[in-house]
């Protein structure tokens, strides 16, 4: 059956990254691509999260340009959408951390992921697809 592939508005790809919860990060680790699930909030327009201190996805988003992925799709594979944010990703610290802790993120990954990070969206992009009639 034919789909039709259309792109997302930048709000309907704001609001689908402010009504989910899971997410993938995608990050360079000892020269290889990475790519890990993490549970997020949208804060304004940075994507925050949390990580193990000193662990291989912190130290992946420490001052680097990251790629950041939602998605979903219908059971038989026949339509969905995607967005993704590409942004500079940094540690947060001090105050910024705080303000982080404020934003009630628990992750799933338990305990240990004490560390903030924040994916300053810079692109953000989304596309869908359904199928035609």
């Amino acid at each position: 059956m034919p789909s039709a592939l259309t792109t997302l508005s930048h709000e309907e790809c704001v609001r689908l990254l402010a009504c989910t919860s899971i997410g993938r990060v995608a990050f360079t680790s000892q020269a290889l691509p990475a790519v890990v699930p993490v549970n997020y909030r949208l804060s304004g327009s940075s994507i925050i999260f949390r990580t193990e201190p000193g662990g291989m996805l912190a130290r992946g988003c420490d001052g680097t340009v990251v790629a950041f992925e939602i998605d979903s799709h219908s059971d038989d594979g026949r339509s969905g959408w995607s967005v993704l944010a590409v942004g500079l990703a940094e540690l947060l610290s001090g105050s910024s951390a705080l303000r982080a802790v404020e934003t009630g993120l628990v992750t799933a990954a338990g305990d240990g992921r004490d560390q903030f990070v924040a994916i300053r969206i810079g692109t953000l992009t989304g596309r869908a697809i359904e199928p035609l009639d």
